[in-house]
């Protein structure tokens, strides 16, 4: 059995990550409804104008940086201090990062399938949703 002083690190850690993937949401929804805000440069792998463009940027008609906030926005508050006090949430955090973690793999291989170019920007969301669900999952493991 672990005691909860073992598994201290993760509230911060997991606030920290979805301030990152919110902040980094926040420039590419910026980004998607303004011209003036520079994404990455283009060229023949890395291309996030092509990306952020392409018609698998939106979902239903919602550009994808903007459910990338909602769900960073969420997750953020999921991951308060508060919240984490409340256990019955520890199964809402993990649903919501599980989605996440799906849509990552729909969005990645439509980068590298469909539209055969990658966006750094993208990248960062990923990586920061996949360290996201490694901490959630780490949490869930170690809980007594």
């Amino acid at each position: 059995m672990t005691s909860n002083t073992q598994v201290r690190w993760v509230a911060p850690v997991s606030l920290v990550l979805s301030l990152a993937g919110l902040a980094v949401s926040a420039y590419m929804t910026a980004a998607h409804f303004s011209a003036d805000v520079l994404l990455c440069a283009e060229g023949e792998v890395v291309d996030c104008g092509t990306v952020t463009t392409s018609e698998q940027s939106e979902l239903f008609g919602i550009p994808v940086a903007v459910l990338g906030l909602l769900f960073f926005a969420f997750l953020t508050a999921l991951c308060l201090p508060a919240a984490w006090r409340d256990r019955r949430l520890r199964w809402v955090r993990l649903g919501s990062v599980a989605v996440g973690v799906l849509f990552v793999v729909y969005l990645v291989a439509a980068e590298v399938v469909l539209i055969g170019k990658i966006c750094l920007w993208c990248t960062a969301v990923h990586v920061v949703t996949l360290a996201l669900a490694g901490v959630l999952v780490t949490a869930e493991l170690r809980r007594e």
